[in-house]
Protein backbone atom coordinates (compact mmCIF):
# COMPACT_ATOMS: atom_id res chain seq x y z
CA UNK A 1 0.00 0.00 0.00
CA UNK A 2 0.99 3.58 -1.05
CA UNK A 3 2.29 5.73 1.68
CA UNK A 4 0.08 8.86 2.59
CA UNK A 5 1.57 12.37 1.60
CA UNK A 6 2.91 13.99 5.06
CA UNK A 7 0.47 11.32 6.87
CA UNK A 8 1.84 12.51 10.32
CA UNK A 9 0.97 16.31 9.38
CA UNK A 10 -2.63 15.39 8.08
CA UNK A 11 -3.12 13.29 10.79
CA UNK A 12 -2.67 16.20 13.00
CA UNK A 13 -4.79 18.86 10.86
CA UNK A 14 -7.03 16.10 11.09
CA UNK A 15 -7.46 16.13 14.73
CA UNK A 16 -7.84 19.62 15.18
CA UNK A 17 -10.73 19.96 12.00
CA UNK A 18 -12.87 17.06 13.89
CA UNK A 19 -12.50 18.87 17.33
CA UNK A 20 -13.63 21.90 15.60
CA UNK A 21 -17.06 20.41 13.99
CA UNK A 22 -17.67 18.26 17.45
CA UNK A 23 -17.46 21.58 19.36
CA UNK A 24 -19.56 24.43 16.66
CA UNK A 25 -21.19 21.79 15.07
CA UNK A 26 -23.01 22.99 11.76
CA UNK A 27 -24.47 26.07 11.51
CA UNK A 28 -22.06 28.78 11.64
CA UNK A 29 -20.27 31.25 9.52
CA UNK A 30 -17.28 30.48 7.66
CA UNK A 31 -15.20 32.69 9.69
CA UNK A 32 -16.13 31.10 13.07
CA UNK A 33 -14.45 27.94 11.81
CA UNK A 34 -11.53 29.88 10.51
CA UNK A 35 -10.40 31.44 13.91
CA UNK A 36 -11.35 28.09 15.64
CA UNK A 37 -9.10 26.17 13.58
CA UNK A 38 -6.42 28.57 13.56
CA UNK A 39 -6.58 28.60 17.37
CA UNK A 40 -6.70 25.04 17.10
CA UNK A 41 -3.59 24.67 14.83
CA UNK A 42 -1.63 27.47 17.14
CA UNK A 43 -2.44 24.35 20.42
CA UNK A 44 -1.46 21.80 18.20
CA UNK A 45 1.69 23.50 17.49
CA UNK A 46 1.78 22.92 14.07
CA UNK A 47 2.98 25.37 11.79
CA UNK A 48 0.93 27.47 9.20
CA UNK A 49 0.01 30.73 8.05
CA UNK A 50 -3.20 32.02 7.64
CA UNK A 51 -4.33 34.20 4.55
CA UNK A 52 -0.83 34.28 3.21
CA UNK A 53 -0.77 36.37 0.03
CA UNK A 54 0.56 34.23 -3.31
CA UNK A 55 1.16 35.53 -6.79
CA UNK A 56 -0.77 33.70 -9.52
CA UNK A 57 1.17 33.46 -12.41
CA UNK A 58 0.22 32.97 -15.93
CA UNK A 59 2.64 32.44 -18.96
CA UNK A 60 5.32 34.36 -16.86
CA UNK A 61 2.87 37.27 -15.53
CA UNK A 62 1.93 38.37 -12.82
CA UNK A 63 -1.68 38.55 -12.93
CA UNK A 64 -3.47 38.77 -9.15
CA UNK A 65 -3.06 36.96 -5.75
CA UNK A 66 -4.16 34.28 -3.99
CA UNK A 67 -4.79 33.80 -0.48
CA UNK A 68 -5.07 30.05 0.84
CA UNK A 69 -7.31 29.87 3.87
CA UNK A 70 -4.25 28.49 5.55
CA UNK A 71 -0.82 27.18 4.20
CA UNK A 72 0.26 24.35 6.55
CA UNK A 73 4.36 23.69 7.26
CA UNK A 74 5.95 26.19 4.45
CA UNK A 75 3.36 24.66 1.71
CA UNK A 76 3.50 21.18 2.46
CA UNK A 77 -0.21 21.46 2.46
CA UNK A 78 -2.82 23.83 1.64
CA UNK A 79 -6.10 24.31 3.97
CA UNK A 80 -9.39 25.28 2.67
CA UNK A 81 -12.11 25.57 4.54
CA UNK A 82 -16.07 25.04 3.47
CA UNK A 83 -19.46 26.09 4.88
CA UNK A 84 -21.89 23.84 2.35
CA UNK A 85 -23.85 20.66 2.54
CA UNK A 86 -21.73 18.63 0.94
CA UNK A 87 -17.93 18.99 -0.91
CA UNK A 88 -18.75 19.40 -4.18
CA UNK A 89 -17.03 19.04 -7.51
CA UNK A 90 -16.13 22.67 -8.02
CA UNK A 91 -14.48 22.62 -4.28
CA UNK A 92 -12.34 19.77 -5.54
CA UNK A 93 -11.51 21.78 -8.89
CA UNK A 94 -11.01 25.00 -7.33
CA UNK A 95 -8.66 23.26 -4.68
CA UNK A 96 -6.78 22.04 -7.67
CA UNK A 97 -6.31 25.07 -9.29
CA UNK A 98 -4.89 26.41 -6.01
CA UNK A 99 -1.98 23.14 -6.12
CA UNK A 100 -1.18 24.52 -9.52
CA UNK A 101 -0.35 28.29 -8.14
CA UNK A 102 1.15 27.31 -4.82
CA UNK A 103 3.02 24.11 -5.93
CA UNK A 104 2.03 22.46 -2.71
CA UNK A 105 2.34 19.07 -1.67
CA UNK A 106 -1.10 18.33 -1.46
CA UNK A 107 -4.56 19.94 -0.62
CA UNK A 108 -7.45 19.48 2.10
CA UNK A 109 -10.89 20.62 1.94
CA UNK A 110 -12.48 20.52 4.93
CA UNK A 111 -16.68 20.89 4.87
CA UNK A 112 -18.22 22.33 8.12
CA UNK A 113 -21.51 22.57 6.89
CA UNK A 114 -22.48 18.75 7.24
CA UNK A 115 -23.78 16.64 9.78
CA UNK A 116 -20.13 14.40 9.86
CA UNK A 117 -16.76 16.54 8.79
CA UNK A 118 -16.16 16.10 5.30
CA UNK A 119 -12.06 15.90 4.36
CA UNK A 120 -10.83 15.66 1.00
CA UNK A 121 -7.44 14.71 -0.22
CA UNK A 122 -6.02 15.96 -3.06
CA UNK A 123 -2.36 15.48 -3.80
CA UNK A 124 -0.11 17.51 -6.47
CA UNK A 125 -0.77 15.18 -9.25
CA UNK A 126 0.17 18.42 -11.68
CA UNK A 127 4.12 18.20 -11.32
CA UNK A 128 4.00 14.22 -12.47
CA UNK A 129 1.45 15.16 -15.14
CA UNK A 130 0.57 18.26 -16.76
CA UNK A 131 -1.96 17.78 -19.66
CA UNK A 132 -1.78 19.98 -22.51
CA UNK A 133 -4.57 22.41 -23.77
CA UNK A 134 -6.24 20.71 -26.66
CA UNK A 135 -9.01 23.04 -28.62
CA UNK A 136 -11.99 22.12 -30.65
CA UNK A 137 -14.07 25.00 -32.30
CA UNK A 138 -17.44 25.35 -30.98
CA UNK A 139 -20.14 25.64 -33.51
CA UNK A 140 -20.80 29.38 -33.12
CA UNK A 141 -24.23 31.19 -34.06
CA UNK A 142 -25.26 31.43 -37.83
CA UNK A 143 -25.56 35.02 -37.49
CA UNK A 144 -21.92 35.62 -35.58
CA UNK A 145 -20.04 38.59 -36.14
CA UNK A 146 -16.62 38.69 -36.94
CA UNK A 147 -16.60 34.60 -36.76
CA UNK A 148 -12.54 34.28 -37.40
CA UNK A 149 -12.13 36.42 -34.60
CA UNK A 150 -15.02 35.24 -31.90
CA UNK A 151 -13.04 31.55 -32.76
CA UNK A 152 -9.82 32.98 -31.76
CA UNK A 153 -11.02 34.89 -28.83
CA UNK A 154 -13.27 31.49 -27.92
CA UNK A 155 -10.04 29.64 -27.89
CA UNK A 156 -8.22 32.26 -26.06
CA UNK A 157 -10.61 32.49 -23.28
CA UNK A 158 -11.05 28.51 -22.74
CA UNK A 159 -6.82 28.46 -22.99
CA UNK A 160 -7.08 30.84 -19.58
CA UNK A 161 -9.70 28.91 -18.06
CA UNK A 162 -7.91 25.84 -18.85
CA UNK A 163 -4.44 27.03 -17.75
CA UNK A 164 -5.74 28.50 -14.27
CA UNK A 165 -9.18 26.34 -13.10
CA UNK A 166 -11.90 28.18 -10.93
CA UNK A 167 -12.22 29.45 -7.90
CA UNK A 168 -9.44 32.94 -8.68
CA UNK A 169 -10.84 36.88 -8.13
CA UNK A 170 -12.34 38.72 -11.03
CA UNK A 171 -9.15 40.39 -12.37
CA UNK A 172 -7.30 37.53 -11.89
CA UNK A 173 -8.90 36.08 -15.02
CA UNK A 174 -8.93 39.89 -17.30
CA UNK A 175 -5.09 39.86 -16.54
CA UNK A 176 -4.90 36.70 -18.15
CA UNK A 177 -6.83 37.47 -20.74
CA UNK A 178 -4.95 40.38 -21.64
CA UNK A 179 -1.97 38.44 -21.45
CA UNK A 180 -3.29 35.73 -23.77
CA UNK A 181 -4.38 37.77 -26.22
CA UNK A 182 -0.59 39.78 -26.06
CA UNK A 183 0.34 36.25 -26.25
CA UNK A 184 -1.41 35.91 -29.60
CA UNK A 185 -0.07 39.17 -31.03
CA UNK A 186 -4.01 40.28 -30.63
CA UNK A 187 -4.22 44.02 -30.39
CA UNK A 188 -6.83 45.45 -27.33
CA UNK A 189 -8.03 48.16 -25.20
CA UNK A 190 -8.67 47.84 -22.28
CA UNK A 191 -11.59 49.96 -20.32
CA UNK A 192 -12.23 50.50 -17.00
CA UNK A 193 -14.53 53.69 -16.69
CA UNK A 194 -17.06 54.93 -19.66
CA UNK A 195 -19.54 57.70 -19.96
CA UNK A 196 -22.79 57.81 -18.83
CA UNK A 197 -24.84 60.87 -20.87
CA UNK A 198 -28.54 61.81 -20.68
CA UNK A 199 -29.68 64.30 -23.46
CA UNK A 200 -26.16 65.47 -23.70
CA UNK A 201 -25.90 65.96 -20.48
CA UNK A 202 -23.19 63.61 -18.72
CA UNK A 203 -24.24 62.15 -15.64
CA UNK A 204 -20.45 60.41 -14.31
CA UNK A 205 -18.20 57.55 -15.33
CA UNK A 206 -19.51 54.11 -14.74
CA UNK A 207 -17.13 51.15 -14.06
CA UNK A 208 -16.81 48.22 -16.58
CA UNK A 209 -13.65 46.62 -16.99
CA UNK A 210 -13.95 45.81 -20.51
CA UNK A 211 -11.00 44.67 -22.79
CA UNK A 212 -12.17 45.64 -26.14
CA UNK A 213 -10.30 42.83 -29.02
CA UNK A 214 -9.48 43.94 -32.01
CA UNK A 215 -11.70 47.28 -32.10
CA UNK A 216 -14.22 44.86 -32.90
CA UNK A 217 -15.24 42.27 -29.38
CA UNK A 218 -15.53 43.66 -26.21
CA UNK A 219 -14.76 40.81 -23.38
CA UNK A 220 -16.47 40.98 -20.09
CA UNK A 221 -14.24 38.29 -17.42
CA UNK A 222 -15.74 37.78 -14.29
CA UNK A 223 -16.03 34.46 -11.86
CA UNK A 224 -19.68 35.10 -10.95
CA UNK A 225 -22.41 32.08 -10.19
CA UNK A 226 -24.63 32.59 -13.15
CA UNK A 227 -24.34 34.82 -16.17
CA UNK A 228 -27.74 37.20 -15.48
CA UNK A 229 -30.29 39.55 -17.37
CA UNK A 230 -28.56 42.24 -16.14
CA UNK A 231 -25.48 41.06 -16.88
CA UNK A 232 -26.50 41.12 -20.51
CA UNK A 233 -28.37 44.45 -20.44
CA UNK A 234 -25.41 46.50 -18.60
CA UNK A 235 -22.95 44.38 -21.62
CA UNK A 236 -25.38 46.49 -24.37
CA UNK A 237 -25.25 49.72 -22.76
CA UNK A 238 -21.50 49.70 -22.65
CA UNK A 239 -21.14 48.57 -26.09
CA UNK A 240 -23.13 51.96 -27.46
CA UNK A 241 -21.14 53.91 -25.67
CA UNK A 242 -17.98 52.04 -27.22
CA UNK A 243 -19.91 51.93 -30.78
CA UNK A 244 -19.30 47.88 -30.62
CA UNK A 245 -21.93 45.54 -31.84
CA UNK A 246 -20.59 42.06 -30.64
CA UNK A 247 -19.19 41.66 -26.88
CA UNK A 248 -18.50 38.27 -24.77
CA UNK A 249 -19.91 37.74 -21.27
CA UNK A 250 -17.31 34.71 -20.13
CA UNK A 251 -17.55 33.70 -16.55
CA UNK A 252 -14.98 31.65 -15.19
CA UNK A 253 -16.24 30.29 -11.91
CA UNK A 254 -17.32 27.30 -12.34
CA UNK A 255 -15.50 23.57 -13.82
CA UNK A 256 -16.32 24.85 -17.30
CA UNK A 257 -16.14 28.03 -18.82
CA UNK A 258 -19.55 29.46 -20.13
CA UNK A 259 -19.07 32.16 -22.54
CA UNK A 260 -22.78 34.08 -23.81
CA UNK A 261 -22.33 36.83 -26.85
CA UNK A 262 -24.00 39.86 -26.36
CA UNK A 263 -25.14 41.24 -29.66
CA UNK A 264 -26.73 44.82 -30.75
CA UNK A 265 -28.10 46.19 -33.49
CA UNK A 266 -26.29 49.51 -34.93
Amino acid sequence: MSKLIHEKLTYSVRGVLMAVHHELKPGLQEHFYQDAVEIGLQEARIPFEAQRNLEVIYEGERVGLYSPDFCIDALKVILELKVASAITPLHKAQALSYLKVTDADLALVANFGAPSLEVERLPNFLRERQPEFVWEPRALEPDMLYPDLSTALYEALHRVHFTLGPGFLHQVYRRATMVELRRRRMSYGYHTHLPVEFHGHHLGQDECRLIAAEDHIAIAAFALQSITEAHQQRLKRHLQTLDLQLGLLANFHDTHLQIQPVRIAM
